[in-house]
């Protein structure tokens, strides 16, 4: 009995003991749980994307820092408002005429270029650039809405090769504080050679290196002096010279007797090379130059105090010369309507008006010709005037350079070696002729 309720308490215990080392069972919890799910959903959405933009090169000569700052002003102007064009300005800083020339030659050229009237029958003549007609008449662009002398000038078999984007002229610059210590009146538009020649006569002062008239043996000064004499240096067709011609040889003696007589000068007699600076000094009274003068007198002579008419008339009237650029088109440019485009924006109204209020240059649209600038600014207006009054293009046709030379030799051999004018001018019409020999 003893035995048998020991073996239970055994038992007993070790079911203890068993009980305190098996595993404790696992109790069911529910238990709620917030899970966050991702949801991809696809939606078609409708997506513009622009048509390739087109390229544009625009090529010119960078005639100042200011300049060059202004027409790429003027570019980003015009891609804000035409996002589907690109203008890419590259300047030509070296030789600009070879450089495109060359270029034109390779098929590299740009879509659009400057050119300068001088050279402008030479490429006429290669037919490298784009009638602009078509294009001029998809925007309603009229010939008449610029100054005729300048559009003409760039017009050629009955079509329109470059719109002009700017120009001179030659005026009278004078001295207004010369002509008070003279006693005389100012020059005005009406005046002629016998008023030119009077004034000269009474401000000049050889012993002080004081000249009435500046009278440069210069091609871009001595023509209008023919032309308001009733001649021209070339034919109409320029396939000949009228250099000998008696319009051109008397105009020719008026002009060299400023010199003879005293009362007017080269620069060089008075030791400069140019005579713009001689003005500025005040040893010319009197000298014919173009707009270029107004802002050179500002920044070098600031305190002279001048005045500028348009060129007096000679016994046949009115005469002056056309400096002048335009934007063409190269005849193999890819993107032509684009090119048109900038041009056209380029030549506006809007734009013209800025380039002028900016003193670099004058407008060529009829429509700023009464402008709150120029009624502010005598002198740039006296440079307008000009090409609304008895202007030629500065151009002599393919053998413009040679005439040039020609005319200035001339002009060189009646001042230093006391040659008549007749024979000198001459002798510069048969060079002239044997050039244009050469090109037939």
């Amino acid at each position: 009995m003893k035995a048998l309720r020991m073996t239970m308490i055994l038992t007993a215990m070790l079911a203890l003991i068993l009980a305190a080392c098996a595993p404790a069972t696992p109790q069911v919890v529910k238990e709620t749980v917030e899970v966050e799910k991702s949801v991809v959903v696809t939606q078609e959405v409708v997506k513009e994307v622009p048509a390739q933009r087109a390229v544009v090169r625009l090529s010119g000569w960078a005639a100042s820092p200011e300049e060059t700052a202004l027409l790429q002003s003027l570019l980003l102007d015009f891609t804000a408002e035409n996002p589907d064009i690109v203008v890419k300005y590259e300047p030509i800083t070296g030789d600009f005429w070879a450089t495109l020339k060359t270029s034109i030659a390779a098929g590299t050229e740009p879509d659009i270029y400057y050119m300068d009237i001088f050279q402008f029958p030479a490429f006429v003549q290669d037919d490298v650039m784009l009638p602009l007609d078509d294009l001029m008449a998809s925007t309603g662009t009229k010939k008449e809405e610029f100054i005729p002398s300048l559009i003409d000038a760039f017009s050629a078999n009955g079509k329109v090769y470059g719109i002009p984007k700017d120009f001179n002229t030659l005026g009278l610059f004078y001295n207004k504080d010369l002509f008070t210590q003279a006693g005389l009146a100012e020059p005005t538009d009406d005046w002629t050679w016998d008023d030119l020649k009077a004034a000269a006569q009474k401000l000049s002062n050889p012993a002080n290196n004081v000249y009435g008239l500046g009278v440069p043996a210069d091609a871009g000064r001595f023509p209008i002096f023919v032309f308001q004499n009733g001649g021209s240096i070339m034919t109409p067709d320029f396939q000949d010279t009228l250099l000998d011609a008696p319009e051109a040889i008397e105009a020719g003696k008026f002009y060299t007797s400023f010199r003879a007589e005293k009362i007017g000068a080269i620069p060089a007699d008075v030791g400069e090379g140019w005579q713009g600076t001689v003005f500025g000094k005040g040893q010319f009274a009197m000298v014919y130059e173009g707009g270029w003068l107004i802002p050179y007198l500002k920044q070098q002579f600031p305190n002279i105090n001048y005045g500028v008419v348009t060129p007096p008339a000679g016994p046949k009237g009115e005469g002056n010369l056309i400096f002048t650029v335009a934007y063409v088109i190269s005849k193999n440019s890819k993107n032509p309507e684009a090119a048109w485009r900038v041009i056209h924006y380029l030549t506006s109204e809007a734009a013209q008006k800025k380039v002028m209020e900016s003193g670099f240059a004058l407008p060529t649209r009829l429509s700023l010709q009464e402008s709150e600038y120029l009624k502010t600014n005598p002198a740039s207006a006296a440079i307008f005037r000009g090409a609304l009054q008895g202007a030629r293009p500065f151009m002599w046709g393919l053998v413009g350079s040679d005439v040039n030379e020609q005319m200035t030799k001339a002009l060189e051999r009646v001042y230093l070696e006391n040659m008549p004018v007749e024979e000198s001018f001459k002798q510069a019409a048969e060079v002239i002729r044997q050039k244009l020999a050469e090109l037939k």
